[in-house]
C-alpha cells in the first residue's frame, strides 16, 4: 500500500510516500480502508519535531480517518467488512495511509449513509467539543473568543459554540479568513491583521472581557491574554503553535488576584484510555450534523500523493476549514472550485 511517511523532521518535503506492505489485523483490531484523512496542527508539529508525544522515526503521521472496514481481527464481533466507520488514532498515528489496523475500539461506526468526507472532520469536532465542554466548562450565554477561528479545530469551535448559544468573537487573519468566519455564523469578527486585540475585546464586551479565551498559539504573548478575561474568566491553552509559554503563569494570575483568572492547558490526549466517552462525543456530533446544528467546512480534499502540497497549505495558513487526504482520489478537490 501507500503510506505517508516521516525519516526525518522539518518542513512539508520531509513527507515522502512509500510503497510498504498492508498491514494484518491482529487480534482485537480492524483493517480500515482510507476514506478521508484529517490533516491538523498536531501533525504539523510531529512533522517538525515539536510535539510532546514524539513518535521513533521512521513513522506514519495522522490521528484521524475515516473508511470502511476491509477485514477483521481474530475477536472482533461488533463489525462486518465494508461497514463505515470512523477512526481516532491519537496514540498510535499511522493514518496517512490507504489502510490502518487499528484497535477495534477505536474504530466508531457511522450510520448507513454518512459522507464519509464529513466523517473525515468529526476529530476536529471532538477536540473542540472537548475543549468547551471539559476544557472551559461553558455555559448557556457566556462569551468566548477563539483565535484562528477559520481553521480545522477553530471552525469547529465557532460552530459548537454558535450551538450552545454562546456569544462568539471570532479572530481571524485578513480579509478572506473573516469574511469566512463571518460566513460560519460569529456574532463578532475580529481581523487581528487591522485591529489591536485586546481593544477590539473590550470594545465588544463594553469593557467586561470575555468568559473565555480558546488560544492554540502560546508562545511569549500568551500571558497578556489573562487581561482579557472577564472576572471568573478561562484561558484555555490547547496547542503551542509558538511553543510554549516562558513566563511564570502563576506570578501572572496572582498578579491578577482579584480578577481570579483561570488557566487550562488542554490535551485530547486526556482521553487516550477512554473509547467509550470518545463514541459517545462522535455519537452526539454525528447526530448533530444529521440535524442540521452543526455543518463541517471542508477546504480541500487531496490524493494522498499530495501530502508535501496540503502542509504547505497548512504551513502558509491558508486552510479555512478542514484539510483533508484522500487515497482514492487523482486530483486535487478545492472548496472554492
Amino acid at each position: 500500500m501507500k503510506a505517508v511517511r516521516l525519516h526525518e523532521t522539518g518542513g512539508p518535503e520531509v513527507l515522502r510516500v512509500d510503497e510498504i506492505p498492508t498491514p494484518e489485523p491482529g487480534p482485537g483490531e480492524v483493517l480500515v480502508k482510507a476514506h478521508s484523512i484529517g490533516i491538523g496542527v498536531a501533525d504539523q508539529l510531529v512533522r517538525d519535531g515539536r510535539y510532546p508525544w514524539m513518535p521513533e522515526l521512521p513513522t506514519i503521521p495522522g490521528i484521524e480517518m475515516s473508511g470502511t472496514v476491509a477485514a477483521l481481527g481474530d475477536g472482533v464481533t461488533k463489525f462486518n467488512v465494508g461497514d463505515p466507520v470512523v477512526v481516532s488514532a491519537v496514540p498510535e498515528r499511522s493514518c496517512y495511509a490507504e489502510f490502518v489496523a487499528i484497535d477495534a475500539d477505536w474504530a466508531f461506526p457511522c450510520p448507513a449513509g454518512f459522507d464519509l468526507a464529513l466523517a473525515g472532520c468529526l476529530m476536529n469536532y471532538r477536540v473542540a467539543y472537548r475543549i468547551l465542554h471539559s476544557g472551559a466548562r461553558v455555559r448557556d450565554g457566556e462569551t468566548v473568543a477563539i483565535v484562528g477561528a477559520s481553521g480545522g479545530v477553530g471552525s469547529a469551535l465557532l460552530d459548537l459554540a454558535n450551538a450552545a448559544n454562546l456569544e462568539t468573537i471570532a479572530l481571524a487573519r485578513g480579509r478572506e479568513k473573516a469574511d469566512f468566519v463571518r460566513g460560519r455564523g460569529a456574532d463578532h469578527v475580529i481581523d487581528t491583521s487591522k485591529s489591536e486585540l485586546g481593544d477590539a475585546i473590550m470594545d465588544i464586551t463594553g469593557g467586561r472581557g470575555v468568559d473565555h479565551f480558546i488560544d492554540p498559539v502560546g508562545g511569549p504573548g500568551f500571558v497578556g491574554l489573562l487581561d482579557l478575561l472577564a472576572i471568573h474568566g478561562t484561558l484555555v491553552l490547547y496547542g503551542m503553535i509558538e511553543g510554549l509559554p516562558a513566563d511564570d503563569i502563576f506570578a501572572a494570575q496572582t498578579k491578577r488576584w482579584a480578577r481570579c483568572p483561570a488557566v487550562r492547558p488542554f490535551s485530547i490526549h486526556s482521553f487516550d484510555h477512554a473509547p467509550g466517552q470518545t463514541g459517545r462525543d462522535l455519537d452526539l456530533l454525528m447526530e448533530m450534523i444529521a440535524r442540521g446544528d452543526i455543518a463541517p467546512a471542508i477546504y480541500a480534499e487531496l490524493p494522498l500523493d499530495d501530502a508535501v502540497e496540503a502542509h504547505r497549505h497548512l504551513d502558509e495558513g491558508r486552510v479555512r476549514g478542514k484539510l483533508l487526504l484522500q487515497p482514492h482520489r487523482d486530483a486535487a478537490q478545492f472548496a472554492d472550485g
